[in-house]
């Protein structure tokens, strides 16, 4: 499962570029499998937690593994894949040290009740995602590194869950910076991977994602532009071309042939994919608002600002009577309405939209989150 979050990697104050395709992690997002043991409960937790409320989402896991764990022995799987996805909308809301409290309570339980079961690993690399969340990158990395060795001496280190974890190492690392380090072990991983899983496999597409992705944040774009482009053409060849996955190759092939300088192509292609996800999503589903966004911000870009402010405008409201007022996506679609029109001119407006975002971002994710950095230094900019 890939689950459709907007990721910010376009970190510079006041620079809110958002590439909708984020790099790959393994272990599925970190999420449990909603078609696993737990069936339709699974299924609506993450249906609740994707379409509005993630501390909603959470408690619905709660209170439905709670029910199973007193139950007959044959619904306990399901209980730990309730309480994993408890702790998942957890951290989501911004819980983050609740999640992985959740987490290592259930690292001990599967520890005492099942040794030597698997499904400890997958608990496990959820701690350390959610440690790299909160900021402690260093012991994030020491947690992954050491769950590879654990892996690797239990299962071997061509086994799925020590590509995984490779993945996650290479992520994390990435994430934090050390992109030349990230790039090399990438390569490597790229060649395992299809050596165990096979060229067209998803997984081997999600790996060539991730160094396209990481080659075009180290400063090669037009590198990046020509690994997604030979991507998609893959993707549609082994998926087809309404695949979720392949949508969202087109999505980074657009991003970055705009990055590069083609931003004309860019808004042509982003135009003709919303009009895909409209008949394949849904016009209400998350995605299609976010292509949305993508034409909004890239018509900014290319100097309509008129219209960027006029779209975006009209896309406020459907998200957030879709998502929330909270949610992040309407929190970006406010971050470029006010980029926008300050830079149109209309300082006041842009104010007068930053300073309640500011707020938002501050209570929803921290002072010094980057989300509210970069709008904080909007606000800076205009407000002088």
């Amino acid at each position: 499962m890939i689950v459709a979050t907007t990721q910010f990697f376009r970190r510079r104050t006041g620079q809110a570029i958002i590439p909708q395709t984020r790099p790959y992690h393994a272990d599925h997002d970190n999420a449990p499998d909603p078609s696993s043991r737990c069936g339709d409960t699974l299924r609506e937790v993450f249906s609740l937690g994707l379409a509005r409320d993630a501390r909603a989402a959470a408690e619905l896991a709660e209170k439905t593994a709670s029910r199973l764990r007193g139950s007959e022995r044959q619904y306990a799987g399901a209980a730990y894949d309730l309480d994993r996805a408890r702790a998942f909308w957890l951290g989501v809301a911004g819980e983050i040290d609740k999640a992985v409290s959740q987490l290592e309570d259930l690292l001990a339980n599967l520890l005492q009740e099942r040794p030597g079961d698997s499904e400890a690993f997958d608990v496990r690399s959820d701690i350390a995602y959610w440690r790299g969340e909160s900021g402690d990158a260093a012991g994030a990395l020491r947690l992954l590194e050491q769950l590879l060795v654990d892996v690797v001496a239990a299962l071997g280190q061509d086994a799925p869950c020590a590509l995984w974890v490779r993945n996650n190492i290479a992520f994390r690392r990435a994430l934090d910076g050390d992109l030349k380090k990230a790039l090399e072990e990438y390569r490597d991983i790229l060649a395992d991977y299809e050596g165990v899983f096979g060229v067209e496999s998803r997984d081997v597409l999600m790996v060539r994602n991730n160094v396209a992705f990481w080659r075009g944040h180290s400063g090669d774009t037009a590198g990046a532009l020509g690994l997604f482009e030979q991507l998609l053409v893959d993707s549609v060849a082994v998926l087809g071309r309404g695949d979720l996955y392949a949508l969202f190759t087109r999505d980074n092939v657009a991003y970055w042939r705009g990055f590069s300088g083609n931003v004309r192509g860019a808004l042509e292609q982003y135009r003709v994919l919303l009009g895909d996800c409209e008949f394949l999503l849904g016009e209400k589903d998350y995605y299609t608002l976010a292509i949305r966004l993508q034409i909004g911000l890239w018509s900014g870009v290319a100097g309509d600002l008129d219209y960027a402010v006029e779209s975006l405008s009209r896309l406020l409201p459907d998200v957030e009577g879709e998502l929330g007022s909270d949610h992040e996506l309407g929190q970006s679609v406010r971050h470029q309405m006010a980029r926008w029109y300050g830079a149109r001119g209309d300082t006041r407006k842009a104010v007068s939209l930053l300073e309640p975002l500011v707020a938002d971002q501050t209570r929803t994710f921290g002072e010094k989150d980057y989300r509210t950095l970069a709008s904080q230094g909007l606000l800076s900019r205009y407000s002088r």
